[in-house]
């Protein structure tokens, strides 16, 4: 699988293209098209947004679908390796993509041509054994591109964890592949309630303190795009 990467990686890396966000992680169900709805919505009340759809599900698809009198996302697909590099490679736009919860081609095009790859995890002992096999990706892809790393974004954790977060901070920073978001997204109501209306949450109560917690994830994306 993984030879099929390499021999465009040239055709990737060697454009000077705009930002590229990939929400990423091997495992379904651990809120990338929640996260990616939410930074899409908002990044493009300040810089103009692509999105490219990779989830089989289509969930942002769907998202986009609910939005009735609010703009919609500028959604894009691909059905192959070529097709996702090519879209990167002519990106002039900040593009978010969100890739599907398992290992292909197509997800490993956009990691490999990813400015920064979010992987949302939360302290579920399932997650994290996950994110062990979805560092094997990343070491894949770090032979093409040594300086890649996963930012891992604690995502959904419950008020009351089972595991302490110096523990979950531990179980990652032992691991080169992955860099930890200091923004920590808790598990809000709010954001499956505006999910199902095509809502970010800041669109639906911007004062929540989910708003205030994907305010400070897009803060600190900022900071590392500097």
């Amino acid at each position: 699988m993984y030879s099929n990467v390499t021999v465009m990686v040239n055709t990737i890396l060697g454009v000077n293209m705009n930002y590229v966000i990939v929400v990423a992680h091997q495992k379904g169900g651990v809120g990338k098209s929640t996260i990616a709805s939410n930074l899409a919505v908002d990044l493009a009340k300040i810089y103009d947004v692509d999105v490219l759809d990779l989830d089989m599900q289509k969930s942002l698809s769907y998202f986009n679908t609910l939005r009735n009198d609010k703009i919609k996302l500028n959604i894009k697909y691909a059905k192959n390796f070529k097709e996702v590099a090519a879209i990167i490679n002519n990106n002039q736009k900040l593009l978010i993509i969100d890739v599907g919860g398992f290992d292909s081609d197509l997800n490993r095009a956009a990691i490999l041509g990813a400015d920064m790859v979010i992987t949302p995890v939360s302290d579920s002992t399932i997650e994290l054994v996950g994110l062990l096999a979805f560092k094997n990706i990343i070491v894949d892809i770090r032979k093409e591109r040594p300086e890649l790393q996963a930012h891992v974004l604690l995502n959904r954790l419950h008020f009351n964890l089972s595991t302490s977060l110096t523990d979950i901070r531990d179980f990652i920073s032992h691991n080169s592949e992955f860099k930890l978001l200091d923004s920590i997204i808790r598990d809000r109501s709010e954001f499956k309630k505006s999910f199902e209306r095509g809502l970010s949450v800041s669109e639906y109560s911007k004062d929540s303190k989910a708003a205030i917690e994907i305010k400070a994830l897009i803060k600190e994306i900022q900071q590392w795009q500097r």
